[in-house]
């Protein structure tokens, strides 16, 4: 009996490690990221504006973001302009910063440099979530 429990246990938690790597892969904006990070395209984009945006911490207190708008020519010569939302980047209006898009999506380009935490966040998550869920079944299990 307390096998099937372990079993149930661990098809749950194993289950939930999975739907919790795909939210937290969704929020961090991941499959926009891999896209853009994909090709290996780069340019050099100029910022052409600043917007600053107050918003309310967990805490209370007032917290102030600026996203900086971006503009860049893609290798096919289209320019584009874009606002940086997932970057702690604050560049001055006018300088220069290193961008990254896909030639399918160009507007969907950002400013964060790829990373391995960020284009494999659903398969850690998830690995890390099961193997945890795993080693709990078989303490359950194994405990008298």
């Amino acid at each position: 009996m307390i096998v099937v429990v372990a079993a149930v246990y661990f098809v749950v938690a194993a289950g939930a490690a999975v739907v919790s790597g795909r939210n937290l892969d969704r929020h961090l904006q991941g499959p926009r990221l891999r896209a853009a990070w994909a090709e290996g395209l780069t340019a050099e984009a100029r910022c052409i504006s600043l917007r600053t945006e107050e918003v309310q911490s967990p805490e209370g207190g007032p917290v102030e973001y600026t996203h900086p708008t971006l503009e860049f020519r893609t290798d096919d010569g289209h320019t584009v302009s874009f606002e940086e939302r997932q970057s702690r980047l604050t560049p001055a209006r006018g300088d220069f910063v290193t961008v990254y898009y896909s030639a399918a999506n160009p507007k969907d380009a950002t400013t964060r440099a790829p990373s391995f935490g960020m284009r494999h966040a659903k398969a850690l998550i998830t690995g890390v979530g099961s193997f945890f869920a795993l080693v709990t079944a078989v303490v359950i299990a194994l405990v008298p």
